[in-house]
Formats: structure tokens, sequence, C-alpha cells
């Protein structure tokens, strides 16, 4: 059986993360594994490049550039607090913001840092109708095994 040293815990930072946070815990505790925790924004160029062909005044690129960096910070800061209140008692290797698709920015990270495991939530029904499910590309195109969280 493979071992899980290294486990990724795709952060979503919503209602159904302090639920998850538990498996997270008993499982790295128990497989003595470091976790990193990955949290992903989505990209607002993409939004104003679709919608936006030519810059009028004022300039939407930099307003959504600000706002996206604004954000950013703000979810360091969200993720930090997370961490400290669900996840304190386990090691942590890595603790991340980034900006891209989602699903493709959890499978470039789990490649380039030698992860082992997955362990993340399903959002609700609602949610998964409406924007597809994260969680359901990443157990389908991972490398690795994942493991899911339901969210009720």
């Amino acid at each position: 059986m493979a071992e899980f040293k290294n486990i990724l815990y795709p952060v979503a930072l919503t209602d159904i993360s302090p639920k998850v946070a538990p498996y997270v815990v008993t499982l790295a505790k128990q497989l003595n594994a470091q976790v990193h925790l990955l949290h992903v924004l989505r990209r607002f160029e993409w939004f104003v490049d679709t919608y936006v062909s030519e810059s009028p005044e004022p300039d939407f690129k930099r307003i959504a550039s600000d706002f996206e960096d604004r954000l950013l910070l703000q979810a360091q800061q969200k993720l930090e607090a997370f961490k400290q209140k669900h996840l304190k008692d386990i090691r942590i290797a890595n603790s991340s913001v980034v900006t891209g698709t989602h699903y493709r920015q959890i499978l470039d990270y789990v490649k380039s840092e030698g992860i082992d495991l997955i362990i993340m939530g399903t959002g609700s029904r609602g949610k998964r109708m409406m924007f597809g499910s994260v969680a359901d590309k990443v157990s389908r195109l991972a490398k690795v095994p994942v493991m899911l969280i339901k969210s009720s």
C-alpha cells in the first residue's frame, strides 16, 4: 500500500471547510503526514477580457486588478485564521493562495509538490449544478487518491 506523507487540502474557505478539517487532522496524525493548504481564487482578468473589449473610462481592467489584489490579501488572511483555528495540531508544509482555474491549480500543485493524497469537500447540490464540481473534476483527473467529504 502507498504511503501518504504529503496531503493536499484545497480549502474553499466556505461553510464546508470546517467540516472537512477534522478528517484532515485525523488522517494527518494517524499517517504522520504533513499537510499542504491551497486556496484558489478565480482570475478576474478572464471576466474583464471577455466582457470589456476596449478599456473605457474608468479603466475596468485596472479596477479589476486592484480588486483581485485585495481579494488575494484577504484570502491569505482568512486562510491563516482558518489554519490557526482548525489545523493547529498538525504539521503544515505550505499554505498558499493562488489565482486561476480551481481544478487545474489543484492538479498542478499535486504534481509540483509530490502530493500523495487529496482531501477535499464537495459543494452543495445547488452549487454543483450551477458551477460544476471542482471535486468531481479533481477526483476524475488526479493521478493520486482523492478523499471526498460530503457537505451534508
